[in-house]
């Protein structure tokens, strides 16, 4: 592919791939020494989503201020050195407090790292390639969901959480070093905003009110932002109680839900490389809208699946959400980067991730509450049908929420 011989992209890509196969082995581990080795109880397992997420909530939007005006090379540098130092510490935690406090750290380090990732990304990709960036991006990703859990499993159960703690922690110092490999970068190459644009005698809170401005005043990237948020919020409802709906429906198969996330990866990585062929996307509605409207399929599906029906049905359902997942996580990544002027990646970029960050705090919260009020099953039927119609609504009012062209000029064009 033409866009890895852009040598600085390619080092980034390679950095992004170490770091997120390493994650999923960080998961696996922390996941099965709090609930095996340690036994936690319930509540101290309910923490380990919150260390994780809840720096973001408070402090993304902060990251997102320093990517715009610090040198984003150097910030992405940084926190994946302080990610290795941390991750090694996390492997000498005596007790389950200890782990969850180095990983609160961890975490507020990580925040730092996606705004100058994406920032950086639309400074040294072009425009007609942003959506060959997103979609690559996009496949490390699902590739890692795939292979990752089945690794970081092996590994944790034949010899230890903390070789994949081990091994989470040489990731950030190979991604490291790939990204110490580009060298010094070009000013303009690298995004330093001018002085016209964010001078460094502005203060963080004028150039935090700022990102806002842009992003309430670009009408695409205001609407595009409501519905990816009111989409997220549907979708967390019920996404962590998979497990919940597959114990109750085929309470002697649990590794069907292993079999699901498979799917699920497997759909979105064919969704990717589909859309890695495009070379733009002018049609958000049929990318974004009918993302969400198979996840919705996809959770309406699983709501009314009945026990002896036949796994391959709930497998069908997965990788059709599996292509919902993919069209909808590339098609707003590459939105971002299309409609985001380049001085403002990292500022739209935190906001973004702070909004984010919240819903996957309060969302499952609710989901949980809906559930033991009206039933998994009947919880899923509506939830599926209130996603599907929210990814409906994404598709007939496109011209009214992303306002493009007529219908004839709303293909998919670009195939290479």
């Amino acid at each position: 592919m033409m866009l890895l011989k852009n040598r600085v992209f390619a080092k980034m890509f390679a950095a992004y791939g170490l770091s997120t196969l390493g994650d999923w082995f960080d998961f696996i581990a922390l996941s099965m020494l709090l609930g095996y080795v340690w036994k936690a109880e319930p509540m101290t397992l309910a923490l380990l989503p919150l260390a994780y997420a809840l720096p973001s909530v408070f402090l993304s939007q902060f990251a997102g201020i320093a990517a715009d005006r610090f040198g984003k090379l150097k910030v992405m540098i940084i926190t994946d050195l302080i990610r290795f130092g941390l991750t090694l510490l996390l492997i000498l935690a005596p007790n389950p407090w200890w782990l969850l406090g180095i990983v609160l750290i961890r975490s507020t380090a990580e925040i730092f790292y996606a705004p100058a990732h994406q920032a950086l990304t639309r400074h040294v990709v072009s425009e007609d390639q942003l959506l060959q960036a997103a979609s690559l991006n996009g496949s490390v990703f699902q590739s890692g969901k795939l292979i990752g859990p089945l690794l970081g499993g092996i590994a944790a159960a034949f010899v230890s959480p903390a070789v994949c703690l081990l091994i989470n922690a040489l990731s950030f110092l190979g991604s490291a070093a790939c990204l110490l490999g580009i060298g010094s970068i070009r000013e303009s190459a690298q995004g330093e905003t001018n002085t016209a644009e964010t001078p460094e005698h502005t203060s963080w809170i004028a150039t935090w009110l700022e990102g806002w401005r842009i992003l309430l005043h670009n009408r695409t990237l205001f609407f595009s932002t409501l519905f990816f948020l009111v989409s997220l919020t549907a979708i967390q409802l019920v996404d962590a109680q998979f497990v919940v709906i597959l114990r109750e429906k085929a309470p002697g198969q649990p590794e069907l839900l292993g079999y699901m996330i498979s799917a699920i990866g497997v759909g979105a990585l064919l969704a990717v490389m589909w859309l890695s062929r495009l070379k733009e996307i002018v049609s958000y509605g049929w990318v974004l809208g009918g993302g969400v409207l198979l996840i919705g399929v996809m959770v309406t599906w699983a709501g009314l699946y009945q026990p002896g029906s036949g796994v391959s049905w709930l497998l069908l359902a997965a990788f059709l959400g599996g292509i919902g997942t993919g069209l909808a996580s590339v098609g707003s990544n590459y939105l971002r980067q299309k409609e985001t002027p380049k001085e403002a990646i990292g500022r739209v970029t935190g906001i973004l991730d702070s909004l984010s960050s919240s819903i996957f705090i309060v969302a499952p919260l609710l989901g949980g509450a809906l559930i033991q009020t009206w039933g998994v099953s009947l919880s899923f039927q509506w939830t599926g049908i209130l996603i599907g119609g929210i990814g409906a609504a994404g598709i007939l009012l496109q011209k009214v929420i992303w306002k493009r062209k007529s219908v004839q000029n709303e293909s998919l064009q670009g195939w290479g």
